[in-house]
């Protein structure tokens, strides 16, 4: 077994008679030894491959109803007698829960072969956190007045009666009541809507009563910082406990958030910020989707980080954008390779890897190819 951050000609040569790609190899079809090589990517493609378990070919999507966890799962369920229960932890890990609030599509089928528990609740990411914490740090909506504001969070809680150090999962039914009420009555009396609102209840996913996106975080705090062996490991013995890894991580996080926004900058319809070497280019990514959920941006946010073996650009777009028609991953893979580089992705979050000392022109280019896709 072997993991790899890019799927690149030099780790194609190094791969032996047979190969299984997962979660990568769609946007390298034409570079992979036909005949020898196995793929399950949920990443779109045009090309096709006979030995390619690609979602798109059958209609499915990618970026919301199965994961690659899930599309390994399926081939190797046919090999040994395994439930689907990592299938669920990469796809919550994946986001795949997120636009509709629930798993959806082939995600559905796998939860029913899995021992997570699925259940109504509040959507907010740390139910088992400090309430005032859950709440200054929630995103998906982020709360007006409250956000990353922890005295005002505090202040809030105190204000209803509710003890700010309890966590959601401690709270009585009463309690639950009046807080969820509290905040849907922020968003809709500052002008949010309904839509905004609805976003906090949902389903929430739970393995012996934790929620598993405590676990696909720490697996992804791990694989981003060169340990994706251990990430493995980890997920074959069930042992997911690493408080000191997420700690790490959350710091590493804040340190990167500040860096990024002090050095935002615009390009046409383009944001942008330049991570050097002081942002790992495996988390960069997850930078620009943080700065995208918590700010206004009205286009696509890149992310450029540096490595040995060149530019890690990152994009994530607004939701609104995909709607219109925006495709990031295609954007990405046709500037990238005009540049020498390669890339792909998904329709709201794409990456590529590019020669040094060519963003200058990654930039220019790329924003043509957004204004193109949004003027047909």
């Amino acid at each position: 077994m072997r993991v790899v951050r890019y799927l690149n000609k030099q780790v194609l040569e190094e791969t032996r008679s047979f190969a299984w790609l997962i979660d990568l190899g769609n946007g390298n079809i034409r570079d992979i030894k036909k005949g020898q090589t196995v793929i399950t990517d949920h990443h779109f493609s045009n090309e096709y491959y006979e030995y390619s378990l690609n979602p798109f070919y059958f209609g499915v999507d990618g970026e919301t109803q199965v994961s690659g966890a899930g599309l390994a799962h399926m081939v190797a369920s046919r090999i040994a007698d395994i439930d689907a229960t990592l299938a669920i932890i990469g796809a919550i890990g994946d986001l795949q829960d997120v636009q509709h609030r629930r798993l959806v599509g082939l995600n559905r089928v796998l939860l029913r072969n899995s021992r997570i528990d699925a259940k109504k609740d509040l959507r907010m990411y740390g139910r088992n956190q400090p309430l005032f914490r859950m709440i200054a740090y929630a995103s998906d909506p982020a709360i007006p007045g409250l956000f990353k504001r922890d005295r005002s969070a505090i202040g809030f809680l105190t204000h209803l009666g509710i003890d700010y150090k309890k966590s959601w999962v401690e709270c009585t039914h009463e309690e639950r009541k009046t807080l969820f009420s509290a905040l849907v009555k922020i968003l809709l009396e500052r002008g949010f809507g309904y839509h905004h609102a609805e976003r906090l209840f949902g389903e929430v996913y739970e393995m012996d009563g934790e929620d598993i996106r405590n676990h696909a975080t720490l697996l992804n705090s791990i694989g981003k910082y060169g340990e994706g062996e251990s990430a493995v490991a980890m997920c074959i013995e069930e042992k997911f406990d690493g408080e000191a890894i997420r700690r790490k991580h959350r710091n590493r996080i804040r340190k990167y958030i500040a860096y990024a926004k002090s050095r935002l900058d615009g390009y046409g319809e383009l944001y942008y910020f330049h991570g050097g070497t002081y942002i790992i280019d495996t988390v960069v990514g997850t930078i620009a989707g943080m700065l995208l959920r918590d700010e206004d941006f009205a286009g696509p946010l890149l992310a450029f980080a540096e490595n040995d073996e060149g530019i890690k650009v990152s994009a994530r777009a607004p939701y609104p954008l995909v709607q219109k028609g925006l495709n990031l991953s295609l954007a990405m893979k046709h500037t990238a390779q005009m540049l020498g580089g390669d890339g792909g992705g998904h329709r709201a979050a794409a990456g590529a890897l590019i020669p040094k000392g060519m963003e200058e022109q990654f930039l220019h280019m790329f924003d043509a190819e957004i204004k193109n896709q949004l003027t047909r």
